[in-house]
This record gives structure tokens, sequence and C-alpha cells, in this order.
């Protein structure tokens, strides 16, 4: 079956009422994947579903209360939405519950951070994840692990580069779930920027040997390509870092220029400013130095100046 007739079947299950077409082509609306772009429609769509109690629906009707994307933000909702999905049988409905809780403002305390730089400004923060709350991130992303990609700076894009040897998965907005909102609503509670303003998450997977060479997160203005990026989605201007776990050797992330590195136990996270005074700091480069031994999972999230599209 061809993409269009395809959605043609799915538009018309949908308007016979058929909740899991009403689910699948709001999740494609919502975010324009082989579908336009019509978020209004989208969640029209999600809604009527939910109230069918798909429990697919309710989900991602959750995710969007949890973001405030088409709607007033509303953890209680949220947690609410999931409940319904966990009661009508879902596993993975259950396992988020499991996980969070019952209340949104246990799941919001950021733990203190330990200040290591002013400029460019470092912070690291101890158990900023919980071991099922890291567990259940890995699992989420190894099924869809890819050859991790860079940017082009010389004809835009991105491609697979041997400055960068890893694996890698991101989650567009319709794949999250309850865990991942709640670690985005907690990045952006400890750096004092908006969830509307984080880039869609990526975990990183390194196996021995794999690494991520020195590199800067910022956006260069000096390049073509990027200074278009640059007027259109803004400046990254923060990178925040969650190690999923602890039981490998090697694979810490490392700053030559700062002649320092951190490598945190499992839920223990890093963040920095790649921007110092309003101009890239050239101070921020990084890398992720190999591993030797075992396996690295690392959450990884790019802050930007402005609110992104949906993705």
């Amino acid at each position: 079956m061809t993409p269009g007739a395809d959605l043609t079947s799915l538009q018309q299950r949908a308007r016979a009422g058929d909740a899991r077409a009403q689910f699948e082509l709001g999740r494609r609306l919502l975010v324009g994947r082989n579908a336009p772009f019509a978020p209004d429609d989208a969640a029209k769509l999600i809604e009527a579903a939910a109230k069918q109690n798909e429990t697919g629906a309710l989900q991602l009707s959750a995710v969007l209360a949890a973001a405030g994307i088409g709607r007033r933000q509303d953890w209680d909702a949220a947690f609410h939405l999931v409940r319904r999905a966990a009661e009508s049988g879902d596993d993975a409905a259950r396992g988020q519950l499991a996980i969070v809780g019952e209340r949104f403002a246990d799941q919001l305390k950021v733990p203190e951070a330990a200040k290591h730089f002013d400029a460019p400004r470092v912070l690291t923060f101890e158990r900023f994840l919980s071991d099922a709350e890291c567990a259940w991130i890995i699992d989420r992303a190894r099924p869809s692990l890819d050859v991790a990609r860079i940017k082009n700076a010389d004809r835009g894009g991105v491609n697979v580069d041997a400055i960068r040897t890893n694996t890698g998965m991101g989650f567009s907005l319709i794949d999250t779930d309850l865990v991942l909102q709640i670690t985005h609503a907690r990045i952006a509670a400890a750096i004092g920027q908006p969830v509307l303003h984080q880039e869609p998450t990526n975990i990183l997977h390194y196996t021995p040997g794999q690494e991520y060479r020195p590199h800067f997160d910022f956006i260069d203005p000096g390049v073509a390509h990027f200074a278009r990026e640059l007027q259109t989605v803004g400046q990254r201007t923060t990178t925040f870092l969650i190690y999923l776990n602890d039981d490998y050797d090697g694979g810490a992330t490392a700053f030559p220029r700062l002649d320092w590195s951190f490598k945190g136990r499992a839920g223990d996270a890093l963040a920095f400013w790649n921007i110092t005074e309003g101009k890239p700091d050239p101070l921020t480069l990084h890398a992720g130095t190999p591993t030797t031994k075992g396996v690295k999972w690392l959450f990884s999230k790019w802050v930007r100046d402005r609110p992104l599209p949906l993705v």
C-alpha cells in the first residue's frame, strides 16, 4: 500500500469512529510524520480516541498534558490519563506508574548542583534519575539504535563521520511517555530554561572503542548553513547529559581545554553552558572518550534559546 493510500484509509476509518485509526492519524498529524503537519486536528483526534479508552491515545494525551501542548499544562491530568490506560490493561502504562508513582509533585525535586566552573558554567547533579528511570529509558531506546550522525558544515544536513563512532536514537514527541516528560521537566527546573526550548531527547550507546571525538555543541554562526539554522531555531545554549549506567570502563566526558573530565554514576547528570556572555565558548570543547570495557548508555539533551517546533 502506498503512503497516500494508507493515509486515505486511516482518514476514512478515523471519520467512522475507529479509535485506533484516530490515534494513529493523530500521531502522524501532530508532528507531520507521513502526513501533513496539523497539530490542532491531531489533538482532536487523539482526544476522541482517548475518550474510547484507546490506551495509546490515553498515553499520548498524557504526554500532551504534561508538556502543555495544545492545552494547558496539567500534570494531574497526565497522571490520570496514564492511570486509565493502566487500568485498561496496558503494560507500558503500568510500567510508567510503577516508576513515577502517583503524584507529579514528588517527581520534580532536583538534587543540589555542584558547580565546577563559572565560565563556561558547568554543573553536576548526583542521582538526577533513579535506577528504575534509567533502566526504563535504556529499554525504550534499545530497539531503535542506529549509527550516530553529525551536522555537515559544508552541505548542511547530517551524515556519518569518523569523528563519531557510537550508535544512538532519538525520541520524537510522539514516542515519549510520562517517564521522559518528567525527566524533561526536571531538566528544565535544573537549568532554568523552559521545556519547549529542549530539542528531542537523544540516547547514546557506546561499545568498547567507540567514541565521540572533541567537538562543540554550539551552532557556529560563522558557517553559512549554521547561520541559517540560528535564524530559524536559535542557538544551542545548554547541554544536559545523564549517565544511565556505570558498569563500564573508560567513557568519561572530557573537556581538554578545561583540563577536566567527568564520569557519572548511574543517574548522575552533567550540565554545561555552550554560550558565555552571549558568544560561543571555545572552552566547551568536549569529547565522549572511548569505552574500554562494557557498554555505556547516555541521555543527551540540547537546549535552545527559543521555543522549538514539534517533531
